[in-house]
């Protein structure tokens, strides 16, 4: 039975997924023959915790620690080999790229992305100004995307994502792209969200950013929760764990599937 206040819950929740990776070199007798071998990775294993409705919640660690895959996981992009994951609510994830053509416009990608956000016609048609007006890219918003920089590309995504009538918005290190005004802006933003009860799960390596937008965290390390809690204490532990030298990577997790 779901709590009152959750909007996720997320039970034991494992991902693993195989890739074709280079031998090492050692096991090849020439350097010009290349040996491939299918390897495992077991990306997410076990993981446990809730998110409560109008919550910014905090996904911490480092690179390859299963954040982007928990987050894709739970938008239902990646299944899961065990577990399980309830929402009460709609999801939208918000990643660079996502849901976006390249060829087209920012005025067409504003359309393309919020209908795949889920937005009806007549729902685009009526926010497209307000988008247009936040993302604030001027005369690029009639050109191809393939002129932006990332930065630009970066806040168009954003405008779309946040005007978007989801209850449930996972980012996934959007909230870097622009210069500060813009960041300030789409703080502000994401705060605007949570005041109308709206949950957020965030995944930013800017710890700046996180602590002026989140109040609770999850530590991911080598696809398990390390620790979960309120920001301060949990980004602290973890900075220290990261002084000590705790820090290794996911490819430590895979194992050769021959």
């Amino acid at each position: 039975m779901r709590p009152a206040t959750d909007a996720i819950q997320i039970r034991d929740l494992s991902v693993s997924y195989s890739v074709v990776a280079d031998r090492p070199n050692a096991g090849r007798r020439t350097s010009l023959v290349r040996s491939t071998e299918r390897r495992l990775i077991h990306a997410l294993n076990g993981v446990s915790f809730d998110v409560a409705a109008g919550q910014v919640m905090a996904l911490i660690g480092g690179n390859g620690a299963g954040k982007s895959t928990l987050l894709k996981t739970i938008v239902g992009v990646l299944k899961p080999v065990g577990g399980q994951i309830d929402l009460y609510g709609r999801p939208h994830l918000l990643a660079p790229g996502m849901g976006f053509n390249r060829r087209l416009s920012g005025r067409e990608n504003v359309v393309l992305g919020g209908l795949a956000g889920g937005m009806s016609l007549d729902e685009v048609r009526e926010k497209q100004d307000q988008i247009i007006e936040f993302a604030d890219i001027g005369g690029f918003i009639d050109m191809p995307t393939t002129t932006y920089s990332s930065g630009m590309f970066g806040r168009l995504a954003f405008a779309v994502a946040t005007h978007i009538d989801t209850e449930i918005l996972l980012i996934d290190e959007a909230l870097s792209a622009g210069d500060a005004g813009f960041r300030e802006r789409a703080v502000a933003k994401v705060q605007e969200m949570c005041r109308a009860a709206k949950t957020i799960v965030v995944v930013s390596h800017s710890s700046t950013m996180v602590a002026e937008m989140a109040t609770h965290a999850v530590w991911l390390h080598q696809g398990q929760v390390r620790r979960t809690g309120e920001l301060g204490d949990v980004a602290e532990e973890y900075a220290a764990f990261q002084a000590a030298g705790g820090e290794t990577a996911q490819m430590d997790r895979s194992i050769a599937d021959r």
